[in-house]
């Protein structure tokens, strides 16, 4: 019996020695190949080399059990199961599992190269009869040059720079690529200056006794006549932003692609890579010489079937893989070679299914799911909706079902799935012309008449003959998960089009639904949980705590069809949707929810934040689950200095003398990455603690707020520098609610909060036990300009307003905001007749329109910006009404709105 090989959420793991290779999440015992930070975990006990060891220490110190071996010294790691370590070539320290026992040989590679480097082991090449390989560069056309040339040409560029008294900078991963390039540059008689955190690792290697020419730390002052290497997302890091005269090199094994240079904005890009290409990928899999082959990231699948091709037996982890006849190959396999069971499986409905029945229940199933949403979108009944789902999920293998489930969700990944597709609309658009053999102005007018995407691409496609083959719904797994690694244009653009020129004009309609984010067939998260539960035969409560737990409907999915909805738990690294609270209008309103006395939290302007934390790892996201944590760097190093494992729930600010700083303060960090040293001191964050929902391997959510509130100040000390308890303060009354609500406002917060101290934490619900007191700012009386229409529901009338207020030095009317909400359907509907009657251009979904009704705009604040005319832009604006008795010569003016946003008076001194 051959080795099984399962893949959970990226993760390989081995049930027969019950061992993870490179587990992505804390687990109880994992081999670490190498040190890359992608590849470490907060396991209890790991399997490592001695350099993997010692580098982990210094990036991810902590307690655990260290079973370190030397290369090729055998160990029995369970009864029957012999493993050896043989070093990979990636980086220092980096290593290869080699396992015998009675089911015969398996090596994993982690990541590798067969290249020699200049700061890192050979590669070794151990015979297995099981192979589980990577694969980034799995594509034929990624073939690099000799490392000499390479090299040379680095060096070149350096010289070059030097000598035009410009200052070169290379930038590489600070482990591994960045001690390559130090040994190169000094070994061609260079002198090199290192970022902070290169020096930092540089220094570990030396520990280690590993030898490098003579180097310093990054100054500035002195950094004339040096070479700098520092790592990618320093790009932007201040100090080298003040460099005046410099020259910029990416060294990446993407750098083959001929646009790389401008794709990562520097004056070169030099392919120097710790991996394999894909000549040395063959290579290596000929000196190996397995009989199965099982290739995980980049481009697993399309190297999968360049070896089949070849004869050898061999899948792409995790995904559907195309078969190819004759070849006595296991179909089980291919549909899931994470399962362990190659020769039959259940089915849902309990029976015993072969793997080819498997197969043929999924071979049209993108056709069926097209089929389905169309059901969905043409009912406006719930349960038949439900009814239209549960019997497409029970139709379909249960690994087929799980991906539908997500894509039903309007979704390419699931929510807790930080892959973005990076797919804009004016790349959606160029391939879908492309594909449809048609021009920019067809697509503009199909746009016009349906005003979505997937409509007009169907319109736009429906006249073509497609490919004629089956396109099972995996294969939308494979493109999404290509088009997120896909770099540049072109390359998604062509990904794209390959896909598409497959479909029917239903199926691409709805795979361009899903990569713009809404199948708007009016189907919710909600139905599609009552969905699962009644195909699995689950309770809807407990399918839904699952869900908002994991935040993966097709891990869900699974877990139900296998009854084992109670496995899911509340895990570090693994956000989960945040409780909710429910807006009251009055103090008075919120005493009719909560008996008092209540607890008031006053509601700061930042952004709600959950930060998990196990020994020195530390993550922060945001209310979407993406993972934030690179734009705050200093934050998440501070919190590592907790004793403790938690996971907390609060609001990340900006944050200055004891107090929160307006959201524009904050806004200027959104979207800056990286290593800025003085990031910090221009715009210093805070964490604002207000629950705690795991403490050191105990789930709290069941727990009263009034015991989490507990545990939470226990854990944070009052004196730590950027965590701190949000401060609670006790009302029984109206009035001493009100108070605290201006208390608040004086202080420049949003309003408040109130709590019931004896609370549960509810993820993802919108209940009674939390509230929120937020009045507006203010009003502005403003002129509608410009209207666009909707989306979803909104798709026929114009709902989208532009709005300006009026400069009376010039009387011009000057935008100021954009605004949708806070109108019934009939005053839409109303406001549509006019416009539409009222239009003075029209470019396509948008219409400028006589200036002529006038609109009562509530906001929380007001700011600068360049993004409007007026120089100013609302935050969260809302229509508060329609002034019918005011005219466009009443709306408020721009001195108004620099007195609101405390700016002085026009002309001022």
């Amino acid at each position: 019996m051959p080795w099984d090989v399962i893949d959970k959420s990226g993760s390989i793991y081995l049930p027969q020695i019950n061992w993870w290779l490179d587990a992505h999440f804390p687990v109880e015992r994992s081999f670490v190949s190498h040190a890359h930070f992608d590849h470490l975990g907060a396991h209890k006990e790991i399997l490592c080399s001695d350099g993997t060891a010692k580098l982990m220490q210094a990036r991810m110190p902590g307690e655990r059990r260290e079973l370190i071996l030397p290369y090729e010294q055998p160990h029995e790691l369970t009864a029957g199961c012999t493993v050896r370590l043989y070093p990979a070539g990636h980086i220092f320290g980096s290593a290869q599992f080699h396992a015998t026992s009675e089911r015969g040989t398996l090596l994993y590679t982690g990541d590798f190269k067969l290249r020699q480097g200049l700061s890192a082991e050979p590669c070794a090449t151990p015979q297995a009869d099981t192979l589980i390989m990577e694969t980034t560069f799995g594509l034929p056309k990624y073939v690099f040059p000799p490392t000499e040339k390479v090299v040379a040409d680095i060096v070149a560029f350096c010289q070059q720079a030097l000598h035009e008294d410009a200052i070169p900078v290379l930038f590489g991963y600070s482990l591994g690529k960045s001690q390559e390039l130090l040994q190169a540059i000094g070994r061609a008689g260079l002198p090199a200056m290192l970022h902070p955190q290169t020096h930092k690792l540089t220094k570990v290697y030396e520990q280690l006794g590993m030898h490098f020419p003579g180097h310093a730390i990054f100054d500035a002052a002195h950094a004339g006549g040096h070479v700098i290497i520092a790592p990618p997302q320093s790009v932007n890091w201040t100090p080298f932003r003040k460099l005046e005269n410099k020259r910029t090199a990416m060294i990446t094994g993407w750098a083959v692609d001929s646009s790389a240079m401008y794709r990562y904005q520097c004056d070169a890009a030099f392919a120097l890579s710790d991996h394999a290409d894909y000549p040395d990928l063959l290579e290596f899999v000929d000196r190996v010489k397995p009989q199965r082959v099982f290739t995980l990231h980049g481009f697993a699948k399309e190297f999968a079937q360049t070896l089949r091709e070849r004869g050898i037996e061999a899948w792409a982890v995790g995904q559907v893989n195309q078969l190819e006849l004759g070849m006595g190959i296991s179909v089980g396999s291919a549909l899931r070679p994470d399962s362990g069971e190659h020769k039959k499986r259940a089915n849902q409905s309990g029976h015993e299914a072969s793997p080819a029945d498997e197969l043929a229940r999924a071979a049209d199933s993108f056709a069926r799911f097209a089929e389905t949403a169309a059901k969905v979108g043409t009912t406006a009944s719930k349960l038949v909706k439900i009814d239209v789902l549960q019997n497409y999920f029970a139709s379909l293998p249960v690994e087929i079902a799980a991906l539908a489930a997500v894509y039903f969700t309007g979704r390419a990944f699931a929510q807790a799935d930080a892959r973005t597709l990076n797919t804009g609309v004016a790349l959606l658009r160029r391939a879908i012309i492309a594909t449809a053999g048609t021009n920019e102005g067809a697509f503009r007018a199909a746009y016009s008449q349906f005003r979505d995407t997937g409509d007009a691409t169907a319109a736009l496609l429906a006249q073509r003959i497609p490919g004629g083959e089956h396109v099972v719904l995996p294969e939308l797994s494979t493109t999404f998960a290509k088009l997120a690694i896909d770099r540049g244009p072109s390359e998604k653009i062509s990904t794209l089009q390959n896909f598409f020129a497959r479909l029917t004009a239903e199926e691409a309609k709805y795979a361009v639904k899903i990569i713009t984010g809404d199948l708007r067939i009016g189907l919710k998260e909600g139905l599609v949980e009552e969905a699962i539960a009644k195909a699995t035969g689950r309770t809807l409560d407990a399918v839904r705590a699952a869900n908002l737990l994991c935040g993966d409907l097709g891990q869900v999915y699974i877990a139900a069809a296998e009854n084992r909805l109670d496995q899911i738990e509340l895990v570090p690294f693994r956000p989960l949707q945040f409780m909710l609270a429910s807006p009251e209008p009055t103090a008075d309103a919120i005493l009719e929810r909560l008996a008092p006395p209540v607890w008031l939290e006053e509601k700061y302007d930042g952004i709600r934040c959950q930060l998990h934390k196990v020994g020195s790892r530390v993550q922060l996201y945001s209310r979407d689950l993406h993972n934030i944590t690179a734009q705050f760097p200093d934050l998440a190093a501070s919190a590592a200095s907790l004793g403790c494992d938690f996971i907390a729930d609060g609001e990340l600010l900006a944050w200055r003398d004891g107090r929160a700083l307006p959201f524009a303060e904050l806004q200027k960090r959104l979207g800056r990455k990286g290593d800025d040293l003085f990031l910090g001191g221009e715009i210093p964050v805070s964490f604002s603690a207000y629950d705690l929902l795991w403490l050191d391997g105990h789930i709290l959510l069941k727990e009263p707020l009034r015991e989490r509130r507990r545990h939470l100040e226990a854990i944070v000390p009052a004196t730590h520098p950027k965590l701190h308890v949000a401060p609670i303060t006790q009302a029984s009354t109206a009035i001493e609610i009100e108070a605290a609500f201006l208390r608040a406002r004086e202080r420049g917060n949003e309003g408040l909060m109130a709590k019931d101290p004896a609370s549960f934490y509810t993820p993802g619900r919108r209940g009674q036990a939390w509230l929120k007191l937020k009045k507006a700012y203010a009003t502005l009386d403003v002129v509608v300009v410009a209207v666009e229409y909707g989306h979803g529901k909104r798709r026929d009338v114009l709902s989208d307003y532009t709005f300006a207020i009026r400069d009376t030095t010039s009387d011009r009317l000057l935008t100021v905001g954009k605004a949708y909400s806070g109108l019934t359907d009939v005053e839409i509907a109303q406001l549509t007749t006019h416009f539409l009657d009222h239009t003075l251009e029209e470019r396509g979904r948008l219409r400028y329109v006589q200036p002529d009704t006038v609109l009562e705009i509530a906001f929380d604040s007001i700011q600068p910006s360049t993004r409007h005319q007026s120089g100013y832009a609302l935050r969260f604006p809302r229509i508060a009404r329609i002034r019918t008795d005011k005219t466009p010569t009443e709306i408020d003016t721009l001195d108004t709105c620099r007195k609101l946003a405390g700016a002085p008076p026009a002309g001022s001194a």
